[in-house]
């Protein structure tokens, strides 16, 4: 009964509110004071409709519909993992991105692969036994590569064209920080044919010693924050990745959640929030809150478009999904 309430409340003050119908169009750019809401109903949960209404109205939409905040998403490509599923998406709101993140039930977080701790696809015998040793000469944990949508990555002027998301049981390097189970969700901005081709091989991280001289050719300074340093950890199939040594877990504080600049043969080729797996449990649980944390913004950019400012993880309670994301869009001329 007091769903029912809650939902013609939330209508009614729709109704009442000015200019509410000249704001239902989906882009039509509303008066001050109202916020983009994806209307989706129980009865309808495959049909999503952008509307403008008060935050007010948005909140309560959210709480008694399977509404969520924002524009409604294009979905990209989906794959199962753990008893679910992950799910690229973005959000383009008057023709700027909100979002581009990747969203997955709850029930992913059950059922995940444990032992090996990875799916055996970057493997090289180091050792030249004539074996392959799963937990010391394999890389990768295990990966789902999922395409944006048509629409975003050919119509929005932003370099993200796919979700690479690698599930980590046992963590990774360096041991005592991040070895904890974990997700990497990169986001990336070269062809998925590139990033293929870094090769396995018996160099640092386990990566071909030719493509691990591709991999420490940094970008120039000015397109890299300064508190991003080279690790040397340029894996197979991804690229060098540059950590932020003034991050708490660098610092005595134990690793929950971190921001990655991704690189490679001179170029910035992804952005990675990594994420612990207690902390998006602890989101599903409500033990902790929805929350966004700001990327270190770099002098300039090697190429104009639209890039992000934060990273954000949220657990959605209607809709019982999680979603990591890429928000509060800035565009940048190329320098």
């Amino acid at each position: 009964m007091r769903t029912i309430v809650l939902a013609f409340a939330a209508i009614a003050a729709l109704l009442l509110a000015p200019t509410a119908a000249s704001s239902l169009e989906p882009g039509h750019g509303g008066p001050p004071g109202r916020v983009p809401v994806c209307l989706v109903t129980e009865g309808a949960p495959d049909l999503e409709h952008t509307i403008e209404v008060p935050p007010v109205v948005a909140k309560v939409l959210t709480q008694v519909t399977l509404s969520y905040t924002g524009a409604c998403a294009e979905y990209g490509e989906s794959a199962p993992r753990g008893d679910g599923t992950l799910t690229a998406y973005s959000q383009v709101w008057q023709d700027e991105p909100q979002a581009v993140g990747l969203v997955f039930p709850s029930e992913t977080l059950e059922g995940l692969p444990h032992d090996p701790p990875t799916a055996g696809l970057w493997c090289f015998d180091k050792d030249g036994n004539g074996e392959v040793d799963p937990m010391m000469e394999c890389a990768g944990g295990y990966e789902d590569a999922l395409q944006l949508g048509e629409e975003f990555r050919t119509q929005v002027d932003s370099p993200f064209t796919y979700v690479l998301n690698n599930w980590n049981p046992h963590g990774h390097m360096p041991p005592g920080i991040y070895d904890k189970p974990h997700f990497d969700v990169h986001f990336y901005m070269n062809p998925n044919e590139e990033r293929l081709a870094i090769r396995p091989g018996p160099c640092d991280a386990l990566v071909n010693c030719d493509d691990y001289v591709l991999g420490k050719n940094l970008p120039d300074e000015q397109f890299l924050h300064p508190d991003f340093e080279d690790l040397n950890a340029i894996e197979p199939a991804m690229g060098n990745h540059l950590a932020d040594l003034t991050s708490p877990e660098h610092n005595g504080e134990p690793f929950t959640h971190t921001f990655i600049y991704g690189t490679w043969d001179g170029e910035v080729t992804f952005y990675e929030p990594m994420v612990t797996h207690d902390w998006y449990a602890d989101l599903a649980s409500g033990s902790i809150g929805d929350s966004c944390f700001p990327i270190e913004q770099p002098e300039a950019f090697a190429e104009s478009g639209w890039f992000p400012t934060e990273y954000c993880l949220r657990y959605r309670e209607n809709r019982d999904e999680l979603t990591t994301s890429l928000e509060s869009f800035e565009f940048h001329e190329a320098s």
